[in-house]
């Protein structure tokens, strides 16, 4: 590739011809969701998930004593952990610490994006999740959380590529910061469809992580129209890479489509405020 090239053709010829290896997925999280999901989930399952692996056992505890869900008495053990949050909450959790470990880098630059693209996503999917919970999808809150946290896995996977050709010497400098977020911008919907595809998820989870940033959009996906709303929110209150913004939530397409008034919206945003603690 010659000189002239621009570090988003660089990005874009590695990635579509799959030169580095894509990021990879943990399944224990996605699969203490599904047995939350199932018509008579067991604990006794759950427990076992995730005291299989025990980074990850100590991951959700951590998670599970912070300051969005501690309560009067330390959580010890998973065991504790479901009896005192519930099933529902730890699966959360649970998916949470799962992919938290590939956020990390060894440069500055693309371990500030990972950071600020960490604290958006879990805000995303807590938003997205108190969505369904308040405009009557009570019964997809787990999905909803699920497509929010995954929705921006593209740009995860265009700055693991980042770091793989500067350490590979196929760089000589990591970009700045306003050339990666152009790259991130430019191209992790697309990427996104295909990190999801590759990791075998369902196509639901796929079609968010391509279609949340459209202008026209398909409004009778229940599921896109959350995670948009809610990617809305965050990127409203400055949770994430871009500024604030003085976007008026409750007048969105995305709102009314939902059935979400103003006040809702105002919740919605104290919401997100606590979630970013989690991060």
């Amino acid at each position: 590739m010659g000189g002239e090239t621009s570090f988003i053709d660089i990005l874009d010829y590695c990635l579509a011809q799959k030169k580095i290896a894509p990021p990879v997925f943990n399944r224990t999280g996605l699969q203490v969701q599904q047995e939350v999901a199932a018509a008579d989930p067991d604990p006794r399952v759950i427990e076992q998930l995730i005291t299989y692996d025990p980074t990850l056992t100590s991951q959700i505890l951590r998670i599970a004593n912070s300051v969005f869900f501690k309560g009067l008495s330390e959580i010890t053990t998973i065991r504790n952990a479901i009896v005192r949050l519930g099933m529902k909450e730890i699966a959360n959790i649970a998916l949470l610490a799962s992919q938290k470990s590939n956020f990390t880098s060894r440069y500055r630059t693309i371990q500030a994006a990972m950071r600020s693209l960490w604290i958006h996503s879990v805000a995303c999917a807590i938003g997205t999740q108190w969505i369904a919970l308040n405009c009557g999808m009570k019964s997809r809150a787990q999905e909803a959380f699920t497509a929010g946290l995954l929705h921006d896995m593209g740009k995860l996977y265009i700055l693991m590529i980042t770091e793989a050709l500067k350490r590979r010497g196929n760089i000589r400098q990591v970009p700045s910061e306003m050339i990666l977020h152009e790259a991130l911008d430019s191209l992790h919907t697309r990427y996104g469809y295909e990190l999801l595809t590759i990791w075998n998820l369902p196509e639901a989870y796929a079609v968010v992580a391509r279609d949340h940033h459209l202008e026209e959009y398909d409004d009778s996906n229940a599921l896109l129209t959350m995670v948009r709303l809610a990617d809305m929110a965050c990127n409203q209150q400055g949770i994430g890479m871009k500024p604030a913004s003085d976007l008026i939530l409750a007048a969105t397409p995305e709102a009314d489509s939902l059935g979400l008034s103003e006040i809702q919206m105002a919740e919605l945003e104290i919401r997100l405020e606590d979630a970013v603690s989690l991060s």
